[in-house]
């Protein structure tokens, strides 16, 4: 998201929604010639950064035609250039009073009300806002600045119910992926303070602390918060298993594969209904060349939950072990249906289609694993280096 200031963002911002208001207005009328040459006038003026001309211009049309509704938004927005927030919000309210179906001056009107502490007047007039704005450039220049000053009022909540209907609108956007990633992280460290002064020792802040440790690749520090976790709580299976997946993490040689054995075996005998320790046990047996024990533990995995891509994989894996690939083919497709963004499961069903001679489907799974181990490696290139 865009760190500059707030008045380069507005300015920008608004010289491009009143030249929509003035171009763009729901009127089947023509304007008088007057009133065009002053719409003109206040265009030019405001492209210049001359908002006090541009203000005289629309005080002149509402001379000549006072129930004019986007003269009336327009004299909003040269208040909001100049952070004359509660001037603006007047004039875009008796804009809204001749033309109700204005949404441009309604999103522009949840600014100015955010700006006079308004919260939840103005977060409700965005979020009704933004469905009904037509141009795409439009919904994001009103919703970037909105969510920005909502961060700095430490408002994080409302930011994301706010990126939630922009990414509603257009969910690829890299812009509103990469804001949302920052509101949320933000959210996330908000929880984990929270929950240090609310339960200093609890279960819960110890995974917290132990998940955030290897989002930042310190295995040390996530091992030791684990274990505070299970002294506290020594019968949670989720704490067991997450603890396993982190001894794995550090390390796949021994004692830690002996380790993360225990800890998932513990898991499953707590919750014998969750596949995942399975597939972990399996993956332990695979690193100790243990094929056969591996396949079992797979097939109970799949027993337990069908749909689990590991536990497909795995099954896939030893069937072309043993020379079953049209069989494997069923499993291998399941897990790519479970997990669609898993590289090594389109490495290895493109590896089957070449096996069985579908040379076309094989290319798009070869095209399929470069593009996401491309983003994986560099992901993971990036996390290293912000880190050292």
């Amino acid at each position: 998201m865009s760190r500059y200031p707030l008045r380069k963002i507005f300015f920008f911002v608004f010289s491009f929604i009143s030249f929509l208001l003035c171009t763009r207005g729901q009127t089947n009328t023509a304007p008088s010639p007057d009133i065009q040459k002053y719409l003109i006038e206040a265009a030019s003026a405001l492209r210049a950064n001359r908002p006090a001309d541009a203000e005289q211009a629309y005080q002149s049309i509402l001379k000549i035609d006072p129930a004019n509704a986007d003269a009336r938004a327009n004299l909003g927005i040269v208040a909001m250039v100049e952070q004359d927030w509660a001037k603006a919000a007047e004039n875009l309210k008796n804009a809204l009073k001749f033309k109700p179906t204005l949404w441009n001056a309604q999103a522009l009107l949840a600014v100015c009300e955010l700006h006079l502490e308004k919260v939840s007047e103005a977060t409700d007039l965005l979020l009704h806002a933004l469905p009904k704005l037509n141009e795409p450039k439009l919904r994001m220049e009103a919703g970037f600045p909105f969510v920005q000053v909502l961060e700095q009022k430490g408002e994080l909540d409302r930011a994301a119910s706010v990126l939630a209907a922009m990414q509603e609108l257009d969910p690829a956007n890299p812009d509103l992926l990469y804001a949302s990633y920052r509101v949320h992280t933000d959210l996330a460290m908000k929880a984990v303070e929270s929950m240090a002064l609310a339960a200093p020792n609890s279960v819960q802040l110890h995974r917290a602390l132990a998940e955030h440790a290897i989002n930042e690749a310190r295995t040390d520090d996530a091992i030791a918060e684990y274990r505070k976790a299970l002294e506290v709580s020594p019968n949670s299976a989720a704490v067991h298993y997450e603890y396993g997946q982190v001894l794995v993490l550090q390390s796949h040689m021994e004692p830690n594969l002996s380790l993360a054995q225990k800890e998932f075996g513990t898991a499953l005998a707590l919750s014998p209904g969750d596949a995942k320790p399975e597939c972990e046990l399996a993956k332990i047996a695979r690193w100790r060349s243990d094929s056969k024990t591996a396949a079992e533990h797979y097939e109970k995995a799949a027993t337990v939950n069908p749909d689990l891509a590991c536990a497909q994989l795995g099954i896939a894996e030893s069937l072309i072990e043993n020379g079953k690939s049209t069989e494997a083919l069923a499993h291998l497709e399941s897990a790519a249906r479970a997990s669609p963004f898993d590289p090594e499961v389109h490495h290895r069903l493109g590896l089957l289609y070449l096996k069985l001679g579908r040379q076309e489907d094989a290319n798009r799974e070869k095209a399929k694993f470069k593009e996401l181990q491309q983003i994986r490696d560099q992901m993971q290139k990036t996390m290293v280096e912000s880190h050292n």
